[in-house]
């Protein structure tokens, strides 16, 4: 009875997010004029814990992230953007790359060789019993070669601009931190067309349940309303765009054989629906965790126009998107550019969650990098609260360069369990310190912040201990990919 009534609304509300907007004035919070930068809802507070940095290692792309795998604490296996998948020893910094997918991917620089993309290889997971098995995973970006899993989003005439595959590969010899995948241990699992080349997700993670999470963006555009947005994907049970899905790798009872759906996923077994979905109501869930203490699943979405989030996501959980940005309602305005405004325009449901904390979109970053519930020892004033990042403060044709990322933690201690509505503060010494190590550009010219890095991920180790991945540039290309530990200073 309980999933009649929740398909019941669940279709109901499809159905309103493409009903006219209420009459009336509304209270938009930006003047239609300028609609992304004369508010803030959200400052991030400064002055806080002072941080030091260690370069681990250096010569890299673009690093989105750094994942363990079981049996090698000493290390960091490092996802490469272009490709590659690279064995990081922790203590000299020597690299080994253990998988190379460049030659599956779609061909990266959205606007030419050179330039910004968020295609590519993506997230990695390595499997629990991976010390046994040889088992990982991964999200990347590919060419259209084949039917997708799930029915497209696409029209009929319209080809998607590529498809997102989550993949299973084997290596031979686990027990060896250098030894390299298996390249004919290829087994697809998941492909799914995408319209446009952006709001990928892709952070895959394996849980407490040892299920394996699966992020996906709303394919894509802008306002989630573009083509192969009919209707708008992210709120929408029938399609896998703009949720977290979660399955299991060791079943085989999904439709096309090759995992199997948790019966405690909300939509398990309901016809028509995405049976994978965990949660929904996502723009662009980029980064994820699972905090080592609590197990609680932390998302960072990246936002709009006006605001980025961090929620704690859970089972059957909507966060909101298009319908909400941040704790703020949505106005996608018709064709023209978006924006937050503090009245409902359209019919919400009750019960959407909202983020534990948010920050200003253009005014304070350009994009949320999720990070970790910090756990280690090197920085103790940081303990227990969940550290993360903004990819930029500075990004886009008008502005200097993208290496002006933030290192930002929740005020609220997370060591209980009040996290509503924390606030946003960011680290002192991130500027400092990439000076000091020689990271900045000094052919570039001043402007409004100080240079640090183009953050694209943040790192967790066996120990707990944080590490900051990215490079100077923004893009897919180059070597000034780096991987920094945070300590104390």
């Amino acid at each position: 009875m309980r999933r009649i009534t929740v398909l019941a609304g669940v279709l109901a509300l499809v159905a309103s997010v493409t009903a006219a907007s209420f009459s009336g004035t509304q209270a938009v919070a930006h003047p239609p004029e300028n609609p992304f930068d004369n508010t803030r809802f959200a400052p991030i507070r400064t002055g806080g814990v002072k941080i030091g940095l260690e370069r681990v290692t250096a010569g890299l792309t673009a690093p989105v992230k750094g994942v363990v795998a079981p049996g090698h604490p000493g290390r960091l296996f490092v996802i490469e953007q272009d490709g590659q998948l690279v064995s990081v020893d922790l203590a000299g910094g020597q690299q080994t790359v253990v998988l190379d997918l460049s030659e599956r991917l779609v061909p990266l620089g959205v606007g030419g060789p050179g330039t910004f993309d968020e295609r590519g290889f993506l997230g990695t997971a390595f499997h629990p019993d991976y010390a046994s098995n040889g088992l990982l995973y991964t999200y990347s970006s590919e060419r259209v070669t084949a039917p997708p899993t799930f029915p497209t989003t696409m029209p009929p005439g319209s080809a998607p601009n590529h498809q997102n595959v989550l993949a299973e590969w084997r290596v031979p010899n686990p027990a060896d931190p250098r030894a390299a995948v298996d390249p004919a241990s290829r087994r697809e699992l998941i492909r799914v067309d995408w319209p446009q080349f952006n709001h990928n997700g892709g952070d895959i993670a394996f849980g407490p349940d040892r299920l394996l999470y699966v992020p996906t963006g709303d394919g894509g555009g802008a306002d989630d309303q573009n083509v192969g947005h009919p209707g708008g994907n992210a709120q929408n049970p029938t399609v896998p765009l703009g949720k977290i899905l979660r399955i299991d790798v060791n079943a085989r009872d999904s439709a096309n054989g090759q995992y199997g759906i948790p019966a405690r996923n909300i939509w398990a077994g309901m016809p028509g629906l995405v049976g994978e979905i965990f949660a929904l109501g996502f723009r662009n869930p980029w980064r994820l965790s699972f905090d080592r203490g609590s197990g609680r699943l932390y998302v960072g979405d990246v936002g709009q126009n006006d605001l980025e989030e961090v929620s704690i996501v859970v089972n059957g959980g909507n966060y909101g998107w298009p319908l909400k940005e941040g704790r703020l309602f949505f106005n996608n305005n018709g064709t023209l550019p978006g924006f937050a405004v503090r009245e409902p325009v359209r019919e919400t449901p009750p019960g959407l969650q909202d983020p534990i904390a948010q920050y200003d979109t253009h005014h304070e970053g350009h994009s949320v990098i999720g990070g970790y519930v910090y756990r280690g020892h090197r920085v103790p004033q940081l303990r227990g609260r969940y550290v993360f990042a903004d990819f930029s403060r500075l990004s886009g044709a008008g502005a200097p360069g993208s290496n002006y990322g933030r290192i930002l933690y929740l005020s609220q201690d997370n060591r209980n369990d009040r996290h509503d509505r924390s606030g946003v503060t960011e680290v002192r010494g991130f500027a400092e310190e990439a000076a000091r190590l020689g990271l900045i550009d000094p052919n570039r010219p001043p402007a409004a912040f100080p240079q640090t890095l183009a953050v694209f991920g943040v790192a967790e180790d066996a120990r707990g201990e944080l590490y900051v991945t990215g490079n100077l540039s923004g893009v897919p290309f180059g070597t000034g990919g780096v991987v920094l530990r945070i300590t104390a200073r």
